[in-house]
């Protein structure tokens, strides 16, 4: 039983100290533990320091002026790193957060020094890093430099946490849970920038340059890269990343977002040939060939893309590898315009050419009589003269020729690129047959070809030239448009791949079954392409047969789709009875009856469905004698 407690007892208790306080002094409050809103100064807040955004936003001044007005709208999002003192910005905001600052310095208002913002609970530096690329990206102001080397930046802290490296599908997988949406593909190319292309062009990607301009410098880095290791025994593949920044560093200029593209690809092609010994033109069609192959993603090695390089260094490495090939003959209509008789031109190329031989024999004479030693001097002097002379008229010829060849309406450019005839070739004559009028002008005759033109499609005088030595070297024939248009029933087309020149004829070096095979595939992707599912899993190649399958469409496909699969399908006899399959589909595709233009062929299309029918019928051929060959 407690006893009661005396008055004066009572109050001494009372007044007795508590029990002492242990724990040190707190200043202040820990981070909360939840998302929540709450009143921050500018003295307790700062920038995130990881700000992908390097450059000056260019809505700067807008945004300034609207806090101005109308005060903050939008509260930053801040967070707190672990045994920090102060909140940093989260998700975006560093551009409202100087504005803020700014208009305290010059206003001293309070309300730019007290602001709300809402807090969110740290969860790692990965997760702030791409809360900041996803707000920039959706504003869409963000440049492509600028998130490729965040994005890396944010693999870096994820392989640190992990202890392992990341491949590009992990990482976005990491990058979509932290809030930051991007598409695998891009995570490659934006490492291929940091790694090749920043520390060699930092002043154009830093000024804007853009990932389409990035995803054409890329293509031709690789094209030149694989040209480089073709050349194995001229170069050493490691000097390829010096020799490329060497090159491409002079073209790095503040401001710029686009390359000047003619000037980087002729100084690319310019590298390779002083560093592998390859003729210009050689290099600048491989080259070529690589990048639009790429583009369409064709094999390389199936399109022989290479081939042109491969012989190049094939007679570099061992020049009795191959049999000599001489030049061609200029055309006749050159020598016509251009006549040399002794009475105006003085001596011909021959007169030099027997003079040099002459003065050779003489060299090689033991005796040499005093008398003439004058006479020679006078001859070689004018051998030296005419050599100029003879130079400085082909210099003027090739100027004429590259200006004739920049322009397509130039009735002159058929003449000059007209092939020349081959050694087995009987000259034209002038009553060889053909369609043209007889004393048909050149503008007749230039009405004649713009009237089997569907759109334009320029072959470089390289190309041309190296197709003719191919098919002299094998012994086939060729063709070329100007020529055949007059002879055969050409029809060029240039807008839609692959172009077409001519609807029948087939040039010697492409009839072959592998040759064929590929061409029907490459016509069949057109028309694939036209229906809407080219370069899909649709159209497969295979090596037999007429060189392509088909897969059905995948569910709900349109009616455009379904009349260019049966019409594909039709060629190798088998049609999907679930797809149109009544006579008038072709009516409809053809142009022929029908009120819906979206499911009629253009020209374009009619004419390589045309070729395609040529081709499959030549190749068929092919395969029946090879059959009876066998039999």
């Amino acid at each position: 039983m407690s006893r009661l407690l005396a008055k004066d007892e009572l109050t001494k208790k009372l007044l007795q100290p508590g029990p002492r306080l242990n724990t040190p002094r707190v200043d202040s409050l820990s981070a909360p533990n939840e998302e929540m809103g709450m009143s921050v100064t500018l003295d307790r807040i700062r920038p995130y320091d990881r700000n992908p955004r390097t450059q000056r936003n260019p809505k700067y001044d807008e945004i300034k002026e609207s806090i101005r007005q109308v005060g903050l709208k939008h509260p930053p999002v801040i967070s707190q790193r672990p045994g920090d003192d102060k909140y940093i910005i989260c998700d975006g905001g560093n551009t409202r957060l100087q504005i803020l600052q700014e208009l305290y310095e010059e206003t001293g208002d309070r309300r730019y020094f007290e602001f709300w913002c809402i807090f969110r609970p740290w969860v790692s530096e990965a997760r702030v890093l791409a809360g900041h690329l996803a707000e920039n990206d959706t504003r869409g102001n963000l440049m492509w430099v600028e998130r490729a080397v965040k994005v890396l930046e944010a693999r870096s802290i994820y392989e640190e946490e992990i202890g392992e490296e990341l491949s590009n599908s992990e990482l976005t997988r990491r990058l979509a849970a932290d809030g930051y949406v991007i598409d695998r593909s891009l995570i490659s190319r934006m490492a291929y920038t940091v790694e090749h292309f920043l520390p060699t062009i930092p002043q154009t990607l830093y000024s804007g340059m853009g990932k389409d301009q990035v995803a054409k410098l890329i293509s031709y880095r690789e094209a030149c890269r694989l040209i480089w290791e073709r050349c194995d025994q001229e170069v050493m593949p490691e000097d390829f990343a010096e020799a490329w920044h060497e090159t491409l560093a002079w073209h790095d200029d503040e401001g710029q977002t686009v390359l000047a593209w003619n000037i980087v690809i002729d100084r690319l092609c310019g590298m390779l040939v002083d560093r592998t010994g390859v003729h210009y033109n050689i290099i600048e069609l491989v080259l070529d060939n690589i990048v639009t192959f790429r583009k369409r993603r064709w094999d390389l090695e199936e399109h022989e893309a290479f081939l042109p390089l491969d012989d190049e260094l094939t007679l570099k490495r061992d020049p009795d590898a191959l049999p000599p090939t001489l030049y061609p003959p200029l055309p006749e209509e050159e020598h016509r315009s251009n006549p040399r008789t002794p009475d105006n031109d003085g001596p011909g190329v021959s007169s030099v050419q027997s003079n040099r031989a002459t003065g050779e024999q003489c060299h090689d004479t033991s005796e040499i009589e005093a008398d003439t030693s004058m006479p020679e001097r006078e001859s070689s002097q004018q051998q030296n003269n005419e050599l100029t002379r003879l130079r400085k008229q082909v210099a003027q010829l090739q100027e004429e020729e590259s200006q004739r060849a920049d322009s397509s309406n130039d009735a002159s450019t058929d003449m000059l690129l007209m092939p020349p005839p081959m050694a087995d070739e009987e000259p034209a004559t002038e009553a060889e047959p053909t369609d043209m009028p007889a004393g048909a002008s050149l503008d007749e005759r230039q009405a004649r070809l713009q009237g089997q033109v569907l759109s334009e499609w320029q072959e470089s005088p390289g190309k041309r030239g190296y197709r003719h030595y191919l098919a002299e070297q094998l012994g086939v024939a060729t063709i070329d448009f100007e020529r055949a248009a007059p002879l055969s029933i050409p029809l060029m087309s240039g807008d839609t791949t692959p172009p077409i020149t001519d609807i029948w004829f087939i040039e010697g070096t492409h009839d072959s079954i592998r040759a064929l095979r590929i061409q029907v595939r490459e016509f069949a992707q057109a028309i694939a392409r036209w229906g809407g599912f080219g370069g899909s899993e649709i159209v497969v190649p295979v090596e037999e047969g007429i060189g392509f399958d088909l897969i059905p469409l995948e569910d709900s496909p349109d009616r455009r789709s379904l009349l260019a699969w049966q019409a594909l399908a039709s060629l190798r006899g088998e049609l999907n009875p679930e797809y149109p399959t009544d006579a008038s589909l072709w009516g409809e595709l053809l142009g022929t009856h029908g009120d819906d233009a979206d499911c009629t062929w253009n020209d374009a299309i009619l004419v390589r469905y045309f070729r395609l029918i040529r081709l499959i019928r030549r190749l068929r051929a092919h395969l029946h004698d090879n059959t009876g060959d066998e039999a």
